[in-house]
């Protein structure tokens, strides 16, 4: 595999989780289906990462989202509460998504030129993103606990950092270190 293609495939997959890493905002509605390739065009590769990313996205969030319902046993009221406030909870963390894959991209533009200056933004960036998750969460403790029981809550974050870890040791798979 060249490295130019190498690039492209880290970056997609890298980009597809870091985003659904912090959610995305389809919690039970639909996705597009996917639009076949057109014809070959300078934008087309373009199109086929985002549509890969996008892709990955709506697969991750189904997947989330079915293991929140499991884990979740919600009562018929609490239902009703709960998945706007997790629709609203996951559109928040769909932000911070933004900025993970932006910093995935500039990361993946500078890797073989990356600089110590260039390194020490990144960084500093992720742990802003890093505060930034850190963030929603704690404001959607209590939003959460206005409809739920406190057990439900935790349970529900609980499910939702056991999710994150597992897409964050699943990016940090496809991630190459720093050189």
């Amino acid at each position: 595999m060249s490295k130019a293609a190498r690039r492209t495939y880290m970056l997609s997959v890298a980009v597809g989780l870091a985003v659904s890493v912090a959610g995305w905002v389809g919690a039970q509605q639909p996705t597009a289906p996917a639009q076949p390739p057109s014809a070959s065009a300078p934008q087309d590769a373009d199109q086929d990462m985002t549509s890969d990313i996008e892709l990955t996205r709506a697969s991750i969030q189904l997947r989330r989202q079915t293991v929140v319902t499991a884990v979740m046993d919600l009562a018929p009221k609490e239902a009703e509460a709960f998945w706007p406030l997790y629709r609203e909870y996951r559109l928040e963390m769909s932000k911070v998504g933004d900025r993970v894959a932006k910093l995935l991209v500039q990361y993946a533009e500078q890797y073989d030129t990356l600089t110590d200056a260039q390194a020490a933004n990144i960084l500093k960036e992720w742990l802003n993103v890093e505060r930034a998750k850190t963030s929603v969460k704690s404001k959607y403790v209590s939003q959460f606990q206005k409809i739920l029981p406190a057990r439900k809550v935790m349970r529900f974050f609980q499910a939702d950092n056991k999710l994150d870890a597992v897409l964050s040791a699943q990016l940090a798979s496809v991630v190459p270190l720093a050189r």
